[in-house]
């Protein structure tokens, strides 16, 4: 063959190779015409499977639009597993081979691309709601991964995908996967994203930098999360768990309030105040001599606001029976130490005498109470948690004790025979 044939047959041959090429994203394109997804898809497959057809962004862009057309397709999707990634990849990789060209096509298309975001999206809802939070949180990812393609192409979205991100990180948070909640929470807490709901955003990413000791960035959200959410009294509790450390006394005390004001319905976070109040005050006997009185009022107060918040808890009136029972021994040891014999030593005795037996009249009441609702519970439970036992135990103790106290025998031996049995 002489050198002009070899020429002449090699231009045939790319001739023919161009016009095989167009003839095949011709049928890509006559097929989406017809909406036949099915043999959009073998074409478009067809084409980019020729190495020479990778570079071609109308094949990439059309895949990517057949893939999402199967994907909306329920009798289709099953065909191709991980359709919306897929049609995904075909977008990229277009916008990288001709982003002008390929733009043009998104547009007159209506931007299918932000269906791969919002189906994304969508299965991680389906994810989270069946409570398979890896699963959420995979897809989360993906579709934060096509949102971050959108934003960087200024197509719509905005920096911190905020309702993605939310949900990202609470499907991690709910699947203890601690590092992934704070990537996403953090990046709403840095943009100060508030409304309902992100207040859990501050609270999740202050605790973490708490518990790793880092105290300066645990601040900085709190603070963020205190401007935000005046009323939230979360960090409230923060800067009373700090004081407590410090110790007991009246600097802890205006913290509790604080807390209160906020959450005045707070059964636990009440009792413990009221808890606080009487270790120091019998405890670690530390209340100034004037102010002891007011101290024991403001137990009582508080103790009886649990008891109205929430009646069916032991704890409120087993400390109020405690109360009245450390009060009456009290009396009790202030009528000891009186010694003289004098008519006035002898009227103050006699008013110590009634004002201990009718504090431990208050006593008794408040401790029943508590034991009815111990043992309103089912007694293995109530065994088996070591504080509840020991509490339990301690409130017919102290109504062994109280009925001896007022001399009545016959209820004192009921009650002892019921701790002893308690003890066997």
């Amino acid at each position: 063959m002489t050198k002009m044939k070899q020429i002449f047959f090699a231009a045939i041959a790319l001739v023919f190779a161009v016009s095989v090429s167009a003839q095949d994203i011709k049928k890509v394109r006559n097929f989406v015409d017809k909406k036949d997804w099915v043999k959009a898809k073998e074409a478009v497959d067809l084409l980019l499977a020729n190495e020479k057809e990778q570079k071609n962004w109308e094949g990439w862009f059309y895949k990517g639009f057949i893939y999402n057309q199967i994907g909306k397709d329920a009798a289709l999707k099953g065909s191709v597993p991980d359709v919306w990634n897929v049609g995904f990849d075909a977008f990229v990789k277009a916008m990288e081979l001709d982003p002008k060209q390929t733009e043009g096509y998104l547009t007159l298309r209506g931007y299918p691309v932000f269906d791969n975001y919002l189906e994304l999206q969508r299965e991680g809802n389906d994810f989270y709601n069946k409570q398979d939070y890896k699963g959420a949180l995979d897809k989360y990812k993906q579709a934060d991964k096509v949102g971050r393609f959108i934003f960087k192409n200024k197509w719509a979205l905005s920096e911190v995908d905020t309702v993605l991100y939310y949900y990202a990180g609470a499907a991690a948070m709910q699947g203890d996967n601690m590092e992934e909640a704070i990537n996403f929470f953090q990046k709403i807490c840095d943009a100060k994203v508030g409304g309902e709901g992100y207040d859990v955003c501050y609270r999740y990413v202050t605790y973490y930098y708490d518990d790793k000791k880092d105290f300066a960035t645990a601040e900085k959200y709190a603070e963020i999360g205190r401007v935000l959410y005046p009323n939230d009294a979360y960090y409230d509790k923060l800067d009373l768990d700090k004081e407590r450390k410090k110790g007991t006394g009246p600097d802890l005390f205006k913290k509790y309030e604080a807390v209160l004001t906020k959450t005045p319905k707070d059964y636990d976070m009440r009792f413990d105040y009221a808890a606080e109040i009487f270790n120091w005050l019998f405890m670690e006997q530390k209340a100034p001599a004037d102010q002891k009185q007011t101290y024991y009022d403001k137990i009582v107060s508080e103790l009886n606001l649990c008891i109205q918040t929430d009646k069916s808890k032991p704890d409120a009136h087993l400390l109020m029976g405690k109360l009245y029972f450390n009060d009456a021994a009290n009396i009790q040891d202030e009528l000891k130490a009186i010694k003289g014999t004098t008519p006035a030593d002898a009227q103050k005795k006699t008013e110590l005498k009634a004002k201990m037996e009718a504090r431990m009249k208050d006593a008794i009441p408040n401790l029943e109470n508590a034991l009815a609702i111990f043992e309103g519970m089912k007694r293995d439970e109530v065994m088996k948690d070591r504080r509840m036992k020991n509490e339990y135990k301690t409130t017919v103790n102290l109504l062994t004790e109280g009925y001896r106290f007022i001399g009545n025998p016959e209820k004192e031996k009921f009650y002892q025979k019921k701790y002893d049995e308690l003890n066997q």
